[in-house]
């Protein structure tokens, strides 16, 4: 069963592709979500967090009672290059692991193939789960926009974001193919059917 890795950066409209070839028949594996679910309301990696980075407190009651905070443990991340590699060396494992329990499960189902959404898909190194990549772009102010629109975020804080990922053009060099997603949703889907028909899915 083919795997194929969909990747791309903050507002690029990679969650959007994905949902198009969900309702096409692929089961999809959202390396977001396991990030989040590792990190909910009382999970034990809460623990290790917490004394490596701080932004955790003990005011929950699931598990060990321990809660992040969301967005200070992101500003914490995004500004500073040293602390987001140390916390992406601590969560990639667990959601590598997460993902390669998922694959296995899904090859023994008949879906028409696996989606391994991530946005850090290079950078985690789980590209090399994937028969082929796709990349969603979109041009930068298109990007900018969506995500203000959609997060009331400050744009300046979306380009300290963008600019701390690894660029598109290295992710193009990288990928199989690459999405243009710049304009109405039904030209990426066209885009997405002519990849899906190169892959014989």
């Amino acid at each position: 069963m083919i795997v194929i890795g969909i990747t791309g950066g903050i507002g690029s409209g990679k969650s959007t592709a994905s949902e198009y070839l969900i309702s096409e028949g692929f089961a999809c594996i959202d390396a977001d979500q396991i990030g989040r679910d590792l990190t909910a309301d009382g999970q034990p990696l809460l623990e290790k967090i917490g004394e490596m980075f701080g932004c955790v407190s003990s005011s929950g009651s699931a598990g060990n009672g321990l809660v992040l905070d969301r967005k200070a443990m992101a500003e914490h991340v995004f500004g500073d290059n040293s602390v987001r590699e140390r916390y992406n060396r601590l969560i990639h494992g667990e959601i590598i692991a997460r993902i390669d329990e998922r694959i296995a499960e899904l090859r023994q189902t008949d879906v028409r193939g696996i989606l391994l959404d991530a946005p850090l898909l290079f950078e985690a190194g789980i590209n090399d789960r994937c028969d082929a990549v796709i990349l969603v772009t979109a041009d930068l102010d298109k990007r900018i926009e969506r995500v203000c629109l959609r997060d009331g975020s400050d744009e300046e804080k979306i380009r300290g974001r963008i600019s701390s990922q690894m660029s598109d053009e290295e992710k193009a060099k990288r990928s199989d193919f690459v999405v243009d997603n710049s304009g109405e949703p039904e030209n990426m889907y066209r885009q997405l059917d002519l990849v899906m028909d190169s892959l014989g899915v």
